[in-house]
């Protein structure tokens, strides 16, 4: 590619249009008076075609025939959407609650998603495309992706930009969307999304979004099945939970290079199915709250982790919630599961069902159970010996002695 098809291309990413054909860049901006020679530009253009690309030896692949370019409008017609503004194309849909979604439907979605948001909030599900996945100052949202529940059906609305010069109105039409919302559920959205269209507004000096609740599903599915599974990520999640095998779909990592070809040659046969990725990802999370819901109530069915349910239920619905699944999955707390339990009895002076668990692992050497059930035989029972065959197993350190020392003091008194 030449330095004139270059600066064209550039000018198309910043949303203008390129000079007429037949007209270098010197010649669109030169006074009428001086015409430019091209000699230059064409001595630059033979050393870059010597160059090719970062010393690779091949030259750069020429851009498409004028006839092959998307243009914006048709564009907004092959997603079946629309041009709201000179470079946004917003496509919006309602999606019938039967779609189906991998071995679910969407009328899942209308299901409870309790204790991750309650039935009358007004919840919205949040994904974004970006030109990188390592976030900075050069990374851009050219696409943002926003699901509602409106009547039992979802309704799915996807602003796309088609040069860097529509980003202003990408994030004004999406934050008008987002008044609408009380709860953002995304994936990854903590850490990513929405850090990222914060980061925006401000190097677009747009004010900052208003503070709404977020269920990030990234942390629950670790807490669940991050013991278990390879990994946890959203392709993972849909396949063992949902059932879903994306077929012929455009992996996340490969949209910047759809988005950057539609810039620089308007190709947008891969940028399409860049739209139906970000669909597929946004149906998914409309599913995963009821989902995820079902596995919190019966954890060990779903073959996730008791103690990372109990987790959960503690930090979305409290101590109690979480007592209550470590109570009802006891058989498969494993030792730090039992421990958890037994701290949680204890708290509320139920010795009678603590001491057999802490009994029982401290046959197995549980340090925790051993010092637990020797502060019990000495505060609660007051029984010194008993207390002091259990501080003799101890691991030796300062506390340990302490207690040793303290112990053999009592018990010699009470035998004198």
């Amino acid at each position: 590619m030449g330095l004139h098809d270059r600066l064209n291309t550039l000018r198309r990413q910043a949303g203008s249009d390129p000079p007429a054909p037949g007209r270098t860049s010197a010649e669109a901006h030169a006074p009428a008076s001086e015409p430019a020679s091209g000699n230059v530009l064409d001595e630059i253009r033979a050393r870059l075609d010597r160059m090719g690309v970062a010393g690779t030896g091949r030259t750069r692949a020429n851009p498409p025939p004028s006839s092959a370019v998307v243009r914006p409008d048709e564009l907004a017609k092959r997603l079946n959407g629309e041009l709201i503004d000179e470079h946004l194309v917003r496509v919006d849909r309602i999606i019938a609650a039967s779609h189906a979604h991998g071995r679910h439907t969407l009328e899942l979605a209308r299901e409870p998603a309790s204790p991750f948001w309650s039935s009358d909030q007004r919840v919205g599900f949040i994904d974004t495309e970006t030109t990188g996945l390592a976030g900075g100052a050069g990374t851009v949202a050219f696409m943002v992706g926003l699901a509602t529940l409106e009547g039992g059906q979802v309704r799915l609305r996807q602003w796309l930009m088609t040069a860097f010069a529509g980003e202003g109105a990408l994030l004004a039409a999406v934050d008008a969307a987002l008044c609408d919302c009380d709860h953002l559920v995304s994936y990854n959205g903590k850490t990513f999304d929405l850090p990222l269209l914060r980061d925006r507004r401000r190097m677009q000096r747009r004010p900052d979004a208003p503070e709404t609740a977020h269920t990030d599903f990234l942390h629950p599915v670790r807490s669940l099945y991050g013991h278990a599974w390879p990994d946890c990520r959203l392709r993972t999640v849909e396949e063992r939970l949902l059932g879903l095998d994306r077929q012929d779909d455009l992996p996340g990592s490969e949209a910047p290079w759809a988005w950057k070809a539609y810039l620089s040659f308007g190709r947008s046969e891969d940028l399409e199915r860049v739209v139906q990725h970000n669909t597929d990802d946004i149906l998914s999370l409309t599913l995963l709250g009821p989902a995820l819901a079902s596995v919190l109530a019966q954890p060990v069915a779903h073959e996730a982790s008791v103690e990372g349910a109990a987790r959960l239920m503690e930090r979305l619905d409290g101590p109690a919630a979480a007592r209550r699944l470590l109570e009802g999955h006891q058989k498969s707390l494993s030792a730090p599961g039992l421990l958890w339990l037994a701290r949680e009895w204890r708290r509320e002076g139920r010795y009678d069902q603590a001491v057999p668990v802490w009994e029982s692992l401290a046959e197995r050497g549980v340090q925790e159970a051993l010092e637990a059930l020797a502060k019990y035989h000495e505060h609660q029972r007051r029984d010194w010996e008993r207390a002091l065959r259990y501080a003799e197993q101890l691991e030796p350190g300062p506390r340990a002695d302490g207690r040793l020392e303290r112990l053999r003091m009592r018990h010699e008194a009470a035998t004198r």
